[in-house]
């Protein structure tokens, strides 16, 4: 029998915290969709499909070792849901809802400038010491603030220099 590698695809979009997250694992023949709470990342239900022509049905083999043969498929980790924000809220859900990503690499824009990366090129470099300083002792900037203390100063200055580098 050959095995094929599964495909494995998480779906956040409709994802609410409190809420659950499916994440399906499919083969050509066999499809397992895990339902994951967003608030404890432990896994709820799990349901196994087979393919019956072009849609899916309960697969309900009679043992668990049955069940495991059948499927073939790796375990699935907990999903890490990652909210640089403090909001409540899943990162990839709040951009989904509209948040701020514009270099689209999953991370909130307020959070990446919030920890140095005032330009959001994933590295904190001379270009962001040069916007620090664009904003230093300005009320209420619109970046380089990074302690919240309302103004860009010598503290914000030597958070930046720490964090000098590649974005977590």
């Amino acid at each position: 029998m050959k095995r094929l590698l599964p495909i494995v695809i998480l779906s956040l979009a409709t994802a609410a915290y409190g809420g659950t997250v499916a994440i399906t694992t499919v083969t050509a023949t066999k499809k397992v969709v895990t339902q994951v709470n967003t608030a404890t990342a432990q896994a709820e239900t799990t349901t196994v499909l087979k393919k019956s022509g072009t849609t899916w049905v309960q697969d309900a083999p009679a043992t668990v070792e049955a069940r495991e043969q059948l499927v073939q498929a790796p375990s699935v980790p907990a999903v890490a849901l990652v909210d640089c924000n403090g909001n409540g809220i899943s990162d990839s859900v709040d951009i989904s809802n509209g948040a701020a990503d514009a270099d689209n690499d999953g991370k909130l824009d307020s959070c990446e400038m919030r920890y140095g990366d005032l330009n959001l090129n994933g590295v904190i470099d001379q270009q962001d010491v040069y916007i620090l300083l664009g904003w230093w002792d300005i009320p209420n900037p619109l970046a380089g603030d990074l302690n919240g203390d309302t103004h860009v100063n010598a503290e914000d200055l030597g958070m930046l220099l720490a964090r000098w580098g590649l974005v977590p």
